[in-house]
């Protein structure tokens, strides 16, 4: 009997684990897609961590994915996929795609994308002469 309970146990563990991987497997793969732009430094102080140095492969979230901060230190990849103009239509550079860290919030009124990333990110994956590309981007 007790043989019995510990297999039972044992095949209950171990579903759990297998639906908790699955989860967060689904949560991490889930795509996007939106706009991106990009501002200039300084990029102190943030809304995330005042004067503290992130480096330069930040970005600030929109009103899309902020959640009164919730987003603060999430990393999220971001792909561009094409400009949103004909004077430059094809703007993606290289693999057109990095991971950037959230430390600020690019608020609605100024913020003129889904995600604002450093000038340093964006003119990694596409032209700056763009101001603007469309993008999918996903939590990592």
């Amino acid at each position: 009997m007790a043989i019995i309970r510990l297999c039972f146990s044992l095949v209950s563990l171990t579903a759990m684990l297998l639906i908790l991987s699955l989860s967060s497997i689904s949560a991490t793969s889930a795509q996007d897609s939106g706009t991106a732009t990009y501002y200039t430094p300084p990029y102190t102080p943030s809304a995330c961590y005042g004067f503290e140095d992130d480096g330069v492969m930040i970005a600030a979230a929109s009103d899309v994915f902020w959640n009164d901060g919730g987003a603060c230190g999430q990393m999220y990849e971001v792909s561009c996929l094409s400009g949103t103009n004909e004077g430059n239509p094809e703007p993606c550079l290289g693999s057109g795609s990095l991971v950037v860290k959230i430390v600020d919030h690019c608020p609605p009124g100024s913020c003129r994308g889904t995600i604002d990333l450093s000038q340093q990110a964006f003119q990694s994956i596409a032209d700056t002469d763009a101001g603007v590309i469309n993008i999918s981007y996903q939590l990592v």
